[in-house]
């Protein structure tokens, strides 16, 4: 999804594998596709369909990889690369070289899954060009064309006519890929195994309790999957709003306890709505809804009491920015004053999160630089912090959007 996928994709997906794995799995990525023609598009359309498609090495467990896609709100689908050549017929006799779909083969494991055959033509995205009144139709950068399938079908003969099941063109077990125009290899047979998830199922619209200015549900997936969030973990949104953020954990990890801190009343973000939003979901409901200023140090305590006196795992959050949202109006950012709190807390005995845990939150930014919008190295330090990573999402030609990763050491 251009304006996100570029910038935020390759992070979330290793934060979700590090989180199944329980170690960061270091990933190799190399571009599929490659847009060619010249002063077509601009450049930084260009760099986003070059990266639209990437081949990735490193997985050693394609579970892991299959369970980590499945909650990666900026993956469409991964694929296993099964054979390539000059034609179909060069991948089809590959394919059953390797064994690549023996599984699928009658006698085998997979003997009844259903299938189906799909090709899928890259190249430039397309234009449409009028001629004599007449529109010529759009060939975009993932064509699909009824007669490459046809002629697919018919070199595939040899390999499909081994299979046990039959075919099923509306939801197959098996989706069987052709890839052509992919850079490096002409032809790629390949089998799709697994989709991302459902992000949109927890957007605005589809949503009881929304205040005006609800985070998208793909930057909350990002938020979470970064933060690396997996079942039985403490989870700490203290700008909680409608809880776009807890409604994606529990999306992604149903047996996370999470906890939500909310400065408005019940007039604004009415927390009766909220829990609607996660039942009719059958989402695990917060183990509370704390309304209060999370700069207090008693609403920093009630947060805490809902998990049994106990530190957080994970702080998640997209602070509010603009008109100050605190009691007191400082003139603090509210992730400076975050910081502060979780540094006065360690302090005081009661540390807001635990040694080892992460922080995870968006900063936006306006023509400067990402440092002059962070907290100050001194209150990172004073909260227990390190800086792990931090990436921009450029959202207009002033305004970008960071996402920031900080570690406890502390």
């Amino acid at each position: 999804m251009e304006g996100y996928s570029f910038h935020f994709r390759q992070a979330e997906f290793e934060g979700a594998l590090e989180a199944i794995v329980g170690k960061k799995v270091e990933l190799t990525y190399k571009n599929a596709i490659t847009f060619r023609e010249k002063d077509q598009i601009s450049e930084i359309q260009r760099l986003y369909y070059d990266n639209s498609m990437q081949f990735v090495t490193g997985i050693d467990n394609l579970q892991h990889a299959i369970e980590a896609v499945q909650r990666c709100s900026l993956v469409h689908s991964i694929y296993k690369v099964v054979a390539w050549g000059e034609n179909y017929t060069d991948c089809t006799e590959y394919a059953i070289e390797n064994g690549g779909f023996a599984d699928m083969y009658a006698g085998s494991e997979s003997q009844e899954d259903t299938w189906c055959v799909r090709v899928r033509q890259y190249g430039n995205p397309g234009t449409k060009v009028k001629r004599t009144g007449a529109k010529v139709k759009r060939h975009g950068e993932r064509a699909r064309s009824m007669q490459e399938e046809k002629k697919a079908l018919l070199a595939l003969e040899p390999l499909l006519l081994r299979f046990g099941g039959r075919v099923d063109l509306n939801h197959p077990d098996c989706f069987v890929y052709f890839f052509n125009g992919l850079n490096d290899r002409k032809t790629v047979l390949a089998r799709r195994l697994a989709k991302g998830p459902p992000a949109f199922a927890i957007a605005p619209n589809t949503r009881i309790c929304v205040t005006t200015t609800p985070l998208c549900p793909i930057a909350a997936y990002n938020l979470c999957n970064i933060a690396g969030v997996k079942s039985g973990l403490s989870i700490l949104d203290p700008f909680a709003g409608s809880c776009t953020v807890l409604l994606a954990a529990a999306m992604i990890a149903p047996e996370c306890r999470t906890v939500a801190i909310e400065i408005a009343h019940n007039g604004l973000v009415n927390r009766d709505n909220i829990i609607q939003d996660f039942e009719s979901r059958n989402l695990t409901l917060p183990l509370g809804f704390v309304q209060g200023d999370s700069t207090e140090d008693c609403i920093r305590d009630l947060a805490r009491e809902k998990i049994n006196g106990n530190s957080f795992d994970l702080i998640i959050t997209d602070p509010p920015y603009g008109i100050r949202e605190s009691t007191n109006y400082n003139d603090e950012e509210p992730l400076t004053e975050l910081l502060q709190s979780i540094g006065k807390d360690r302090e005081a005995g009661k540390p807001l999160l635990k040694k080892g845990g992460r922080l995870v939150a968006f900063v936006p930014c306006v023509e400067q630089p990402i440092e002059e919008c962070l907290p100050t190295k001194e209150v990172i330090n004073y909260a227990g912090l390190k800086l792990l990573d931090k990436r921009e999402q450029p959202l207009n030609e002033k305004l970008s959007r960071w996402l920031v990763s900080f570690s406890c050491t502390k």
